[in-house]
């Protein structure tokens, strides 16, 4: 156990090392609470290894038998060094810990198999700091067991009596202190904050979240009580309708509110065409993302779906439950649809979700057919598959409805070879591959202006989530949700100005609704941005709850608030949960009704309105 435990402290001063920028303030107890919490881990994955190498057997003299319990040692040592290495570039672009449902995104078509090369390249560093820990703990396994070879034979009795004390010990050491096995929800308790992932780590939030999908009931308020505060079913009765405009919705990867001069005001340029099109769009300055991950992404936007629980929707078992979309009822009105992604097709399982949806069509790498257009890991090139995707909405019939989802600004951050002196410059190879995109949609608008359906189509741009940063004020709970929303409509003047009502993804489909003069009812979790209410955005991140609304955002965890802070000091300083009473009790109110229904209505599979 002394080596697993001086391995995982290697692994968490590696973590720290890589990102010391999020991490502004280390006490010593964090350290502390650390290492306890990689006690609990260790004890976890020892207590195989305890059965088998105390169990009282006549097989532990026999040389393959060693073997196999080297073998078993060392298998499960590799697995925790990988899974917490891996999370030191991870953590950059989720902020928490690797979890379960990870691996069940990552197995969804090509995604993994196709990035493993640009991963080696990229953090080649951290595969020779995982073998130099392996040879480190080879060196150190031989040396502890050449001393217990010469501490000479432990008798059957000897064995009969250490095996239940050690394995009872262990049994406690991993179940951890309290009522309830430890989890890690609890380290709240002894940490600030924002510390919270550097005290944990990776292999335990993994084994944690292992199999933990199902939700449970939530009964906060009374069911008369509960609709005052948040109702699902929408409703719109508006006769002024645009004429059934066409719908794209643009789903810029990574396109955090960092990068757009003309919404954060500063003046370092990295979106140039975005920036020119926002000064004749109507942007949401104050809009949040549903989820860290893409796979939150298109429920939000799509379903008004955001992600309430630990697991992504789409990974879950409950993605087979009926929810509402905007093809399935932009059908209704006439609409033909369509969904656009140049990855590989089984991404994410995007194209399985645009089936569920009721997506006319779906459109990948495998549609594309031309990989001349390939990056080398994840996709078609953004400039020509938004272009080609321009191309087939030509042939779909008026109205239309698509969401395009854009690639290249995702790691490695790979640009043509065409244009690698033209996007350079940047803080980082983000920087620049946000850059190309950018001139990718200014491309793609080019083409569409040249259209006869142009004149005649509402275009919402957004981003699926915010990507690694150094910058505090993006890293941190607040910043880390910020995206755009945007909306322009070349022949309509209504869709212009800046708007700073706090909006979420998962307002896109009310508010596309709203716009369009649909009447019928549907349910949705976000509401229209062109109605009168305070404006909310809600999401479950890094073991709690965010909830933004009434320019402040309030963070929930186990039943309870923890802070209040204010929309305008990114950096959550100061806690204002006793100054602002009102607010608190609004926000709160509001959280706990939000995931009351969620609870219920998952487990009932009660999201739709004609039920």
């Amino acid at each position: 156990m002394g080596l697993f435990l001086i391995v995982f402290t290697l692994c968490r001063l590696v973590f720290l090392i890589f990102n010391n920028s999020h991490f502004p303030t280390v006490y010593f107890t964090d350290f502390l609470v650390g290492i306890w919490f990689d006690l609990i881990t260790t004890a976890i994955i020892f207590l195989p290894l305890v059965l088998f190498e105390l169990f009282p057997n006549k097989l532990r003299d026999k040389k393959y038998y060693k073997l196999f319990l080297k073998i078993l040692f060392f298998g499960l040592l590799i697995l925790a060094i990988i899974f917490n290495l891996a999370d030191v570039e991870y953590f950059k672009f989720t902020s928490s810990r690797l979890s379960s449902s990870t691996f069940t995104m990552l197995a969804y078509g090509n995604d993994f198999s196709q990035q493993i090369p640009s991963f080696i390249t990229s953090y080649w560093y951290l595969f020779l700091i995982a073998v130099g820990l392996v040879f480190l703990s080879l060196f150190l396994y031989n040396r502890i067991q050449r001393i217990q070879d010469d501490s000479g034979e432990i008798t059957w009795l000897k064995q009969s009596i250490i095996f239940p004390i050690f394995t009872g010990i262990i049994i406690l050491i991993g179940r951890g202190t309290g009522l309830r096995p430890i989890e890690p929800i609890n380290v709240t308790a002894y940490t600030i904050e924002q510390n919270v992932p550097l005290v944990l780590n990776s292999a335990f939030t993994i084994i944690k979240s292992w199999g933990k999908i199902d939700l449970k009931e939530k009964q906060y308020f009374e069911d008369k009580e509960l609709i005052t505060y948040f109702n699902p079913i929408k409703q719109y009765d508006n006769s002024a309708e645009l004429n059934k405009p066409n719908i794209i919705i643009l789903m810029l990867e990574s396109f955090s509110v960092e990068y757009i001069a003309s919404i954060n005001g500063t003046n370092q340029i990295n979106t140039p065409f975005l920036d020119s099109l926002i000064g004749e769009s109507l942007v949401y300055a104050n809009c949040y993302a549903n989820g860290k991950k893409s796979i939150d992404a298109v429920p939000s936007v799509i379903s008004s779906v955001p992600k309430l629980m630990n697991q992504e929707f789409i990974t879950s078992h409950y993605s087979t439950n009926q929810i509402e979309s905007l093809p399935k009822h932009l059908h209704k009105m006439g609409y033909e649809t369509a969904f656009f992604h140049g990855a590989t097709n089984g991404s994410m399982n995007f194209d399985q979700f645009a089936r569920k949806v009721n997506f006319d069509h779906y459109f990948g790498r495998t549609e594309y057919n031309n990989d001349a257009d390939f990056d080398g890991t994840w996709g078609i090139f953004d400039e020509p598959f938004l272009i080609w995707s321009a191309q087939q909405m030509n042939s779909m019939k008026k109205p239309f409805f698509s969401t395009i989802f854009t690639i290249s600004s995702h790691p490695p951050y790979t640009i043509p070879s065409q244009y690698k002196n033209k996007f350079t410059g940047g803080q980082s190879d983000m920087h620049n591959s946000v850059k190309y995109s950018d001139f990718a949609i200014q491309q793609f608008f080019n083409y569409a202006k040249q259209q006869d359906w142009y004149n005649n189509t509402l275009f919402i741009i957004t981003a699926d989530h915010t990507p690694a940063t150094s910058q505090p004020e993006y890293y941190k709970d607040m910043g880390s949700m910020h995206i755009p929303l945007i909306f322009f409509h070349p022949n309509d003047s209504t869709f212009k100005g800046r708007s700073n009502k706090v909006v979420a993804q998962i307002d896109i489909m009310p508010s596309i609704f709203d716009l369009i003069g649909y009447d019928q009812p549907f349910y949705a979790f976000g509401q229209s941005v062109f109605n009168s209410e305070n404006g909310i955005s809600v999401v479950y991140h890094n073991h709690k709850y965010l909830i933004y609304g009434k320019d402040f955002m309030l963070t929930f965890q186990d039943d309870k608030p923890l802070g209040l802070y204010s929309l305008k000091n990114r950096l959550l300083d100061p806690n204002q949960l006793s100054e602002q009473p009102e607010v608190r009790k609004f926000l709160e109110n509001k959280i706990k009704a939000y995931i009351q229904t969620y609870h219920y209505d998952l487990i009932h599979n009660q999201m739709v309105a004609d039920k």
